[in-house]
């Protein structure tokens, strides 16, 4: 779709493809409803062409003008959307005549064509407006658009605040009605606006205040990612000469950087879902179909117990998922707290093939396809590994910002098994290095990678 359809919003994008859809669907309906008033037989002998052909051109003398108008891709502001609207609209109708002949030949037709004018004319505000009204409500309920909260006070306050309430920000602007007393430091007010945001389910902060020294920076943004919230500085024009600022294009608000990642962008979010489903797709049809029978037999041979092995794990934002694996143990009581270490007598020994071949992970790909996980991505951790290392490992939620993995960076270079502290801070930076600099490729070279160890073996696997 290109960043100028939906500007990195799911909200945005949905808003545009209804109003595309609704406004092709509308067309044709009114169109269709006026040739069998006039009888259908009628008018296509009049036409020359059959009723599929002329609603075929219809749509794309409606759709092609669209691109010139930007009228999908521009400004969704109801007047400035319906101004290029109702120009495309002259604009479809005269190609559409064109099409079918000299417009001489249209005289005994001209209360149809004006008709056809004045329906579409009234439906294209209304469609937008009754769209944008239901998506509202349905944004109440699932949330489509980031919900974000400014703080603080200055003379660009009015700028952004105007940006962020506008329909095509992708945003809904919350108020946290929470005010700076005197006596309260920059650093206390923050931390406590953040605490606040965490129980409004807010994503996003604008603060116009800045830390009182800039060692507080880090501290705070750690405190906010810890909630998955983005904390964005919003900084003068005339002192930022020597920082690194973001400059939002829509609202000239310079922003301070703070971290930032390939798969915030909504492109490559959906690129990274269709390859997922993809390979996840090919796996379970081609790979699991016949295989999981035979580990599923082997299992049950040697020992007691289900198949599958299901433990909940840490995904995207924190949010709890049931992770699947092929059983690779006996039955335990520790299963859930207990990590498995070198030469774990609760092994099984098609459990120790399975580990070392990675093979105990393909169920996995259920888990893909389902949305919980990714192919590729920091490995779930249990969850009172999440609880255990949140606080004592830097910037380990971060780690959290995208889906997790079935392999990753960390795991084929060699970082996998043992989950002390020391290990835990090198396998966050591996992971932390993946989300900052992810692109396909980056992908496609760890699937490969992966595939090499399952076949040849991974000595760090136990």
């Amino acid at each position: 779709m290109g960043k100028r359809f939906h500007k990195n919003s799911v909200y945005i994008l949905i808003l545009r493809l209804s109003i595309l859809f609704f406004d092709l669907i509308g067309i044709n309906i009114i169109f269709g409803s006026l040739v069998w008033m006039y009888g259908v037989e009628n008018f296509t002998q009049h036409l020359g062409h059959s009723l599929t052909f002329i609603h075929i051109i219809l749509t794309l003398t409606w759709f092609f003008p669209s691109f010139y108008f930007k009228t999908y891709e521009g400004n969704l502001k109801i007047a400035y959307n319906l101004k290029n609207s109702i120009y495309q609209y002259f604009v479809h109708l005269v190609i559409f005549l064109l099409i079918f002949g000299i417009f001489h030949q249209y005289i005994h037709f001209l209360k149809f064509y004006i008709y056809y004018s004045i329906i579409s004319l009234v439906y294209l505000p209304f469609c937008r407006y009754s769209i944008a009204f239901y998506l509202n409500k349905i944004d109440n309920i699932i949330p489509l658009r980031k919900r974000v909260t400014i703080i603080g006070n200055n003379q660009l306050l009015n700028n952004i605040q105007h940006f962020l309430e506008a329909e095509h920000s992708g945003c809904r602007l919350l108020k946290l009605n929470y005010h700076q007393s005197a006596k309260m430091s920059n650093l206390d007010y923050l931390h406590n606006s953040i605490e606040l945001a965490k129980s409004n389910n807010i994503n996003e902060i604008y603060s116009f205040v800045s830390p009182d020294n800039e060692g507080d920076y880090r501290l705070l943004i750690s405190a906010a990612e810890k909630h998955f919230i983005k904390l964005r500085f919003i900084k003068d024009f005339s002192n930022h000469t020597n920082e690194k600022l973001e400059i939002n294009k829509e609202s000239d608000i310079p922003l301070k950087e703070t971290f930032k990642a390939p798969l915030e962008e909504l492109d490559n979010r959906i690129r990274k879902r269709l390859f997922d489903v993809l390979i996840s797709l090919f796996v379970i049809i081609f790979i699991l179909s016949w295989l999981w029978p035979i580990i599923a037999l082997l299992i049950k041979i040697e020992s007691k117990g289900q198949v599958l092995f299901k433990q909940k794990r840490t995904g995207r934002i924190n949010q709890t998922f049931v992770c699947y694996k092929f059983r690779t143990m006996i039955v335990n009581e520790f299963s859930e707290t207990q990590q498995a270490i070198p030469n774990d007598h609760r092994f099984t020994r098609i459990g120790k093939l399975l580990r070392k071949t990675n093979l105990d992970e393909l169920p996995q790909f259920i888990n893909v396809l389902k949305g919980e996980m990714s192919v590729i991505g920091p490995r779930p951790h249990m969850l009172h590994h999440t609880e255990e290392y949140e606080d004592c490992v830097e910037s380990y939620m971060q780690r959290h910002f995208i889906k997790p993995g079935i392999s990753g960076w960390a795991q084929i270079n060699g970082f996998r098994g043992n989950l002390d502290q020391k290990m835990m801070e090198v396998r966050v930076q591996f992971d932390l290095e993946y989300i900052k600099n992810w692109n396909f490729w980056i992908d496609l070279d760890i699937l490969i990678k992966t595939i090499i160890l399952t076949v040849t073996g991974d000595e760090n696997a136990y």
